[in-house]
Formats: C-alpha cells, structure tokens, sequence
C-alpha cells in the first residue's frame, strides 16, 4: 500500500509503515508535488553536516524549508520544489562537506548565519530515516523517522569558520 492523493502519487516503492514515519510526511503529502523516493533507503553510514556551534541549537537538525518557510513558497513559484526540502543535508565525508561549504560561502559570505559555522560527524542507523546515495558533490539527503534526535548522535568535528552564531 501506498499513499496517493488526488491521482498523485507522493512516494513509490515505501512501504506505508516506513512512510508514515517520517517526521515531515504531512508537509510532504500537503503540498501535492509528486516525491518520488524510490531511491532512499534505510541504511548504516557515517556521516557529516554544517552545525552551529552549540550542538543543540535546534536548526542544525532542521530542515531548509522548516528554517525558511520562503524558501519553499519561492521554490514552488520557480517550478523548482522537491520535497528534499523535507530532508536534512548531509555528506559523505568531513572533507567533502567543508568544500562545499566554502562553495557556498565564496559569494554569500553572511550564509554562515543560516548554515551554521561548524562540522558535525555522526552515525546514522536504520532506525533514524531513509537516505539517498551521495551525489559527486558528497552530498546526500536523509530523511529523519518521527521522534529521532539526531543531536545525541553527532559531535563537532570542525569549526569551518570563527564567527560568533
């Protein structure tokens, strides 16, 4: 069984136990863009991700479009959503995620405040979500089961940059 809404399918090949798990699948299915998961799975890897320097603050496990609500109200005018907004950024190695960052950067030097400063590495497991495989960037996106806490399982590994957040 799968979730569908007026002639759309929003997931294929998930199982609705694991669908409705997802800690966003309610913005997802809302929205009625297709969202085509078929190539997440859940799986057991190391991981790294842009934090801010208090591994608690709550946006560094935060979706983009649930830090920017805009961001998503444009991307969707553009033609341009997916709901990957929906999923947590993440790469697959310390250094493929501080290249990227200063990427980023390089032209918006005050992205650090909505980026973070800092790179945190941690396990993900089977049990916190579904991920995909990571693009020639390093850079894969998870998205997190209902009530996990993703903060107990990372820890700062770098500080990219030393700006007070």
């Amino acid at each position: 069984m799968y979730v569908t809404s007026h002639s759309i399918t929003f997931y294929h090949q998930i199982p609705i136990t694991n669908l409705m798990r997802l800690k966003y699948h309610r913005e997802i299915k809302d929205n009625e863009i297709a969202c085509n998961l078929t190539d997440f799975q859940e799986c057991e890897r190391e991981a790294f991700r842009f934090v801010f320097s208090d591994i608690n603050n709550p946006k560094n496990y935060e979706p983009v479009y649930i830090i920017n609500p805009k961001r998503k109200t444009d991307e969707i005018q553009q033609e341009r959503y997916h709901c990957t907004g929906y999923a947590l950024s993440f790469f697959h190695s310390q250094l493929s995620a501080k290249k990227r960052y200063l990427t980023l950067i390089s032209d918006k030097p005050k992205l650090y405040k909505i980026l973070g400063t800092h790179i945190a590495q941690g396990v993900l497991e089977h049990q916190d979500g579904i991920s995909d495989e990571p693009n020639d960037l390093g850079h894969f996106s998870h998205f997190e089961y209902e009530n996990r806490d993703l903060s107990i399982k990372f820890r700062i590994v770098e500080a990219i940059i030393n700006y007070n957040d």
